[in-house]
């Protein structure tokens, strides 16, 4: 047994040099939730041979083309730190299937396409990334109920469409002053959000 992989609290971690036919054994191809560690990877097509695959973390992984996502149609959630694809961000359209989506502690500019096409979509969440500037991706998701916007280059004023949209129940968002903080608040309270799921129940 690889000492790369192992399993965590019910999920599957695997870290660094692993072979990916370590991840395709009896023992693993059972599992629901799985996380990939300090790798770089071509592809991730064999993803698609873990069939009960709900839940997938990729952390400082760095993929050459992450299409292969979009065919694992159990995938229910997605969480991406410092993660990096050589084919960009492009993939995310495709993903239909996903629930959730988290995106951590990325650099530079944070350019996401168009998600209007993900329609299971319902929490979206941004952390660590001061290059995102822009939400109309997320504006045409029709489900989307709860978004968190953290540590990013957005203002109060950039998340109204967000404030707006009648799907959204809960947003939460930071902001680096004490007026944008208050602004942001006078805007959940005008347009009848709450900053969490948490706070409403």
């Amino acid at each position: 047994m690889s000492k790369n992989v192992r399993i965590v609290k019910g999920t599957v971690v695997a870290e660094g040099s692993f072979s990916e036919s370590e991840l395709l054994v009896g023992r693993y191809t059972s599992r629901r939730a799985f996380e990939l560690w300090r790798a770089q990877l071509p592809s991730l097509a064999f993803l698609t041979d873990l069939p009960l695959l709900e839940s997938l973390g990729l952390i400082n992984v760095k993929v050459a083309d992450p299409g292969a996502l979009a065919e694992v149609g159990t995938l229910r959630s997605l969480f991406l730190n410092e993660f990096r694809s050589a084919a960009g961000w492009d993939f995310l359209a495709d993903l239909t299937q996903v629930e959730e989506l988290h995106i951590l502690n990325t650099r530079g500019a944070l350019v996401l396409p168009d998600l209007r096409r993900l329609d299971h979509l319902t929490t979206f969440r941004i952390w660590g990334c001061k290059g995102l500037s822009d939400i109309s991706f997320l504006i045409d998701v029709p489900h989307l109920e709860e978004v968190a916007l953290v540590d990013t280059a957005l203002t109060p004023d950039d998340l109204l469409p967000l404030l707006q949209k009648p799907s959204v129940a809960y947003l939460s968002s930071s902001f680096a002053r004490r007026r944008e903080a208050d602004l942001f608040d006078e805007y959940l309270d005008r347009y009848g959000k709450t900053a969490d799921r948490e706070a409403a129940s």
